[in-house]
């Protein structure tokens, strides 16, 4: 015993998840033992035990470990036992700081394992704390490294390694890495789908599921238990947001959409779209692609418009010359002596409107009804013309995105046949040299390796382009005719649907002198509008 103070012991036992494959040498029962032997051959006086079975170290917030802290404030013990200083946890900030809240508290720390007993002056190991804390975090930081290295591997791979499937899938029963659809739930999506690029805003879409008593993906799934928030069963609106932007849908397995900023959180946060791990064609389709893109045209669209202005056709198209930001519109109820109350709609710059102080762009302003009938007129002209002439079909086709991406592919794969053919040079070169004595046999060896490995992975894109390529030409004859029935569909319209002109349009832009230039997804004219 140091010093002639009676100590009040309280023993501190903790076991993460990583600690249970350790078997008993890592138990609870085996650190109560050793810390029972060590309060009986000093004779100290034991007063409780505070447990924290399957928690990590990483963090302090733990049920046992908050009682222990509140027994301290409250004079019930003072002194505390472990088994090493690993049980007490392995963040080495957080560690320090309740060492130092220990010291200022008359708090005895001993931990057996490392011989750390922080009342003992002449005590050497003490000195040591820092560098041990500093290494049982290193082992978790780097046991997090090899766990995070070995989950993205899995599902780069196309193996899904996720809790639960994504709503409207559920996971094989013979294979626990891929999914299956799950009919009931996926006309749910389809149906979701469905009324968003049929014009359904998302807060709209969230209110007829909620109405229709759909139920939520939680609720469906059986994920809540025990009490439930008064707003259990309503749809949110950023459930529907993530469910139209999930490339799952379409067959390409999507996760790490939302990720621990370090091993020491458990919050979770969402990385940006170019982080998440896609793997094409890894999974079940339900929803088809063109449904899927067309969705994102709109989406992306229509994230930043305003709530009131659902019944605005050309929500999401319309920007400023000037300044390259959206035109916003609101809907106005004005009362007028010839026909009572009527609903207008005006059209300003938004980033004009955010900055009026500042001076930036103009107020750009537009009467939406006008703009609307004069954009469906022009549509509906430029429609008729190429019909009329019977040249619409080459139009289309020839000014696809698709040939942009065709040319790019055949490019590269140019550069990489020749690359491949280069490669059996050099292995020849270097062969020669071998002979010649200019390069040793391990040099030899080295290089050439690193040759052929390169000259794979060349070999496995070039037959992916291939694919692609080929994918891109049979899908030309397939856009003809999507074209040709589109633009009869929006001919024999009066007002089109937002799905319908999202297939026609990519922009619309006015400038400040109200002049509107139409842009197309192809180039109806020759030198344009």
């Amino acid at each position: 015993m140091v010093g002639s103070e009676t100590y009040k012991v309280g023993i501190y036992l903790r076991l993460s998840r990583e600690d249970e494959l350790k078997g008993e040498s890592g138990s609870i029962s085996n650190q109560r033992d050793i810390i029972h032997k060590y309060i009986r051959d000093n004779n100290l006086l034991y007063i409780d035990e505070y447990v924290d079975d399957g928690v990590s170290g990483t963090q302090f917030d733990r049920v046992g470990w908050n009682k222990l802290i509140e027994d301290i404030e409250a004079k019930r013990i003072n002194m505390v036992i472990t088994k090493d200083l690993s049980r007490f946890g392995r963040n080495e900030g957080q560690q320090l700081r309740y060492l130092d809240y220990f010291y200022e508290n008359g708090i005895r720390y001993v931990a057996i394992l490392d011989n750390v007993d922080t009342f003992d002056e002449y005590n050497t190991s003490n000195e040591m704390i820092p560098i041990q804390c500093f290494f049982n975090e290193k082992h978790v930081r780097d046991t997090s490294k090899k766990m995070k290295a070995s989950v993205y591997n899995k599902r780069s791979q196309g193996n899904f390694l996720g809790k639960t499937a994504p709503f409207g899938y559920k996971k094989d029963p013979n294979n626990k890495y891929k999914l299956i659809i799950d009919e009931e739930a996926s006309q749910v999506v389809k149906r979701i789908f469905d009324l968003f690029v049929s014009g359904k805003g998302i807060c709209e879409i969230s209110r007829i599921l909620t109405d229709e008593k759909v139920p939520i993906p939680s609720e469906y799934k059986g994920l809540n238990v025990g009490m439930k928030s008064t707003a259990y069963g309503i749809w949110n609106n950023r459930t529907i947001s993530d469910m139209l932007t999930l490339p799952t849908y379409v067959g390409d397995l999507t996760q790490g959409r939302s990720k621990k900023p370090s091993y020491k959180s458990k919050r979770r946060i969402r990385p940006k779209k170019e982080e998440w791990i896609i793997c094409e064609g890894k999974c079940p389709a339900i929803i088809d692609k063109e449904t899927f893109n067309l969705a994102q045209d709109i989406y992306n669209r229509n994230k930043n418009q305003g709530k009131n202005t659902q019944d605005i056709l050309l929500k999401g198209f319309v920007y400023c010359k000037e300044c390259g930001h959206t035109i916003g519109f609101r809907l106005q109820k004005v009362n007028t002596k010839k026909k009572g109350e009527v609903t207008r709609c005006y059209g300003n710059c938004n980033y004009w409107a955010k900055h009026k102080k500042y001076g930036v762009c103009t107020p750009h302003n537009t009467k939406y009804y006008e703009l609307e009938d004069l954009v469906l007129s022009e549509i509906k002209k430029m429609c008729r013309k190429y019909l009329k002439a019977n040249d619409l079909k080459n139009v289309l086709a020839n000014s696809d995105k698709t040939k942009k991406i065709l040319n790019e592919l055949e490019i590269r794969l140019k550069k990489l046949v020749a690359e491949v053919e280069f490669s059996s040079k050099k292995k020849e070169d270097l062969y020669n040299d071998k002979l010649e004595g200019i390069i040793d046999l391990e040099m030899y060896k080295r290089m050439c390796n690193r040759i052929t490995e390169e000259t794979l992975t060349k070999q496995n894109e070039i037959a992916e382009i291939k694919t692609k390529i080929y994918n891109i030409k049979n899908n030309i004859t397939d856009n003809n005719k999507k074209y040709d029935s589109v633009i009869k569909e929006y001919l024999s319209m009066k007002k089109p649907s937002v799905q319908l002109l999202s297939s026609i349009i990519d922009k619309i832009v006015i400038d400040e002198n109200k002049n509107v230039d139409i842009y197309y997804k192809f180039k109806p004219f020759e030198n344009g509008y």
